[in-house]
């Protein structure tokens, strides 16, 4: 048990804690399946998008960037309790970098999506620069850097694509 003398409240370090920050960081288990799990977690990100398309553009960046700062958080706990450099259980990042990759596109179909998720696993897994620049960068941040950059990147390849007509 922890006790903060500064405002008097109490923690309990539980397991139950513990399996709820994997179960998320993991998006729920994907991130644990013995194949491509980085891209099942991927999967994750066009579910989310989908879930926040039809909203305003403001109410999309403020619900991704909410999202970014809790996947920061919790993949920096995650790191800490298995006291491993970026575990590939963690797959919320790759959830949030697709997520960067369709959102303030406007109405895109599923052949763009598609070929957003094959580009954002390409630049995910071969690190091309610079967003091989991004992994010198530690915690948190860091786990989630290369996969931001890596969704800009597809994003503004898909934004080309659309205005060449191609979706």
């Amino acid at each position: 048990m922890t006790i903060s003398k500064k405002i008097g409240t109490t923690w309990i370090s539980s397991t139950t804690g513990t399996e709820a920050l994997k179960l998320l960081g993991s998006c729920f288990g994907l991130g644990y399946l013995p194949k491509a799990p980085g891209t099942f977690g991927s999967l994750s990100g066009i579910l989310l998008y989908y879930i926040c398309r039809d909203l305003s553009n403001l109410a999309q960046g403020c619900a991704v960037f909410i999202f970014i700062l809790l996947a920061i958080g919790i993949s920096e706990k995650i790191e800490k309790i298995l006291r491993s450099k970026d575990p590939e259980e963690i797959v919320i990042d790759e959830a949030a970098g697709m997520w960067i990759s369709l959102i303030f596109i406007g109405e895109i179909g599923w052949g763009a999506i598609i070929c957003g998720l094959i580009i954002f696993r390409l630049l995910d897994i071969l690190k091309p620069f610079p967003i091989n620049l991004f992994q010198t960068f530690r915690g948190g941040t860091g786990i989630l850097a290369d996969d931001l950059a890596a969704g800009m990147i597809t994003n503004f390849i898909l934004r080309l694509l659309v205005l060449r007509g191609i979706f």
